[in-house]
């Protein structure tokens, strides 16, 4: 190999350009080939699950500059250039997606699909070299399209990283995401001292099936830094919050809505660069009770109808040193007739397999008095007010109703809420702490002790998914790949395969299956490639 300081990713290069070479002097086997398919079907799995969550990433983006106010206002310009980011990485995306067709049509297109069969099919001729070879360029002497290749990925990754313009610490941030990100070629030399290229010598000694995963891996690493780079544009838009330059008063009420007998409260406090609290408030004209900088109103009701909270509280303009009042936005509120209040202790959505803890009451009704019924929903008090609702799949929403005794005997229908039925979100597939990557041999054997199934950041607490079962695939650079079947969730097999094991060997952990609420899933394949 080339002496002198490597990055492992140069090393990595190095490494598979010898056994590329290798391949060239042997009659590249069935298994290899399968191999590059398998690694190729997995790359387009992590795709398809970075897109996914990338749309998330957009879709709070777009929830947040709904709001109508300085919250949405602080997110819009960094909404832009999350949009940005992400029509760069799609027009790279369909650039290589041109790429890869024509490649595949160079080289005979794929297998045709068998009965029943499912998923991306294999190159026909999988060991072909010469067609994406005349295609690239990959010759000294004959220039192709491969060297746009490299132009086209170096591009898109320097205009993603430009996007962060602007972000807190940029300059340092930008040059973190270049030195780390994997979207890049990079050339390197042999033993010899000569240079090699990605394009060239990378691609063009591999056989079309090989440099279909190659490509599909680089449209991947796009996606991960699309991921990066939206996630960190997120955390920027309340990063220029915490400095404040205006003074706002603010009215904090337990509820605009008051049923006739009980009171309206509220607190009026003052929003200001140094929190000091207030000390003379307000509201219609006339002062309040003021406690630790809060002002304590207490408005009894009756009737029904609407009314409005004019609060002013008195300040020190910080600019002039002159006592000011700041005035806060009219807030109005209104007295009404019992009602029903019915919530979800967790949110508005009830999942199917779980207890989901609900919360029904009617202000001004005792508990005895209430009666829920649930459409679609199956109920089971737990205490006054305290109820669990169990759903099954089959319905997309259904609703809970609420009568109350009246002190006259009769019954009366006090509202209803309609709730949203889903599925526990699927969770992700884990060996140890270890998810889909590269890692060194000595950090795959201490991970291997069971395969896990990870529900992260989910609502509910101590909601569990097993895996029952999975195949794991142990594809060394030499030699024949290898299957073992695994019931249940242990790790043994995994960790011999990965106890012999060499720098450059794959592990694929697939048709992973785990047991949880909702029944039976299958979860996403792990791919781990030791260093």
């Amino acid at each position: 190999m080339a002496s002198g300081k490597l990055s492992p990713r140069q090393k990595m290069i190095n490494m598979m350009y010898l056994v590329l070479i290798a391949l060239l002097a042997l009659n590249i086997s069935n298994e290899i080939l399968k191999a590059f398919h398998l690694m190729e079907v997995s790359f387009v799995k992590a795709n398809q699950s970075l897109t996914d969550k990338n749309k998330g990433i957009m879709a709070a983006f777009d929830a947040a500059m709904e709001k109508k106010d300085a919250a949405g206002e602080r997110a819009r310009p960094w909404a832009e250039k999350a949009k940005k980011v992400q029509d760069i990485s799609s027009k790279f995306c369909k650039d290589i997606d041109l790429y890869k067709a024509e490649i595949e049509k160079a080289a005979g297109g794929r297998k045709e699909m068998e009965p029943g069969q499912t998923g991306l099919p294999e190159m026909s001729k999988g060991d072909d070299m010469e067609g994406h070879k005349n295609y690239l360029g990959t010759d000294e002497t004959t220039k192709g399209k491969g060297d746009a290749l490299r132009v086209i990925i170096d591009k898109a990754r320097t205009d993603m990283i430009a996007v962060l313009k602007g972000v807190k610490n940029d300059k340092v941030t930008m040059d973190g995401f270049e030195k780390t990100t994997a979207f890049k070629v990079e050339d390197f030399k042999d033993e010899n001292g000569s240079k090699k290229t990605w394009e060239r010598d990378v691609l063009g000694h591999s056989p079309v099936a090989g440099v279909m995963a190659m490509l599909t891996k680089v449209q991947n690493d796009c996606k991960a830094l699309e991921t990066d780079i939206l996630t960190k544009l997120a955390e920027n838009i309340d990063a220029a919050t915490i400095k404040f330059d205006k003074q706002m008063a603010v009215v904090i009420s337990e509820s605009t809505n008051v049923m006739s007998g009980s009171s309206f409260k509220a607190q009026v406090a003052l929003a200001a660069y140094n929190s000091t609290a207030a000390q003379r408030i307000l509201v219609n004209g006339s002062p309040i009770p003021v406690k630790d900088g809060l002002g304590e109103i207490n408005i009894p009701a009756s009737g029904v109808g609407s009314h409005k909270i004019e609060a002013k509280i008195e300040s020190i303009d910080p600019v002039t040193g002159e006592t000011v009042l700041i005035s806060a936005p009219i807030v109005e509120w209104t007295s009404f007739q019992p009602s029903a209040t019915i919530s979800a202790d967790a949110m508005n959505v009830l999942y199917i397999g779980l207890d989901n803890p609900m919360s029904i009451s009617v202000p001004g009704v005792a508990p005895a008095n209430t009666n829920p019924v649930g459409n679609g929903i199956n109920l089971k008090k737990l205490s006054d007010g305290k109820y669990i609702a169990t759903v099954s799949a089959g319905s997309k929403e259904g609703t809970i109703s609420v009568t109350a005794k009246m002190p006259d005997g009769t019954s009366k229908k006090m509202g209803e809420m309609k709730y949203r039925i889903r599925q526990v979100p699927k969770p992700e597939a884990m060996l140890g702490q270890l998810g889909s990557g590269s890692y060194p041999k000595a950090q795959v054997t201490a991970a291997a002790a069971f395969v896990y199934a990870n529900l992260a950041n989910f609502v509910f607490d101590g909601v569990k998914f097993t895996v029952t079962k999975y195949s794991v695939i142990f594809v060394p650079r030499r030699g024949n790949m290898e299957e073992t079947s695994v019931a249940g969730n242990s790790a043994a097999a995994i960790k011999n395969f990965a106890n012999k094991a060499k720098a450059g060997d794959i592990i694929l952990i697939d048709r992973i299956r785990a047991t949880g609420p909702g029944g039976e899933r299958p979860l996403n394949p792990i791919t781990i490639t030791i260093q």
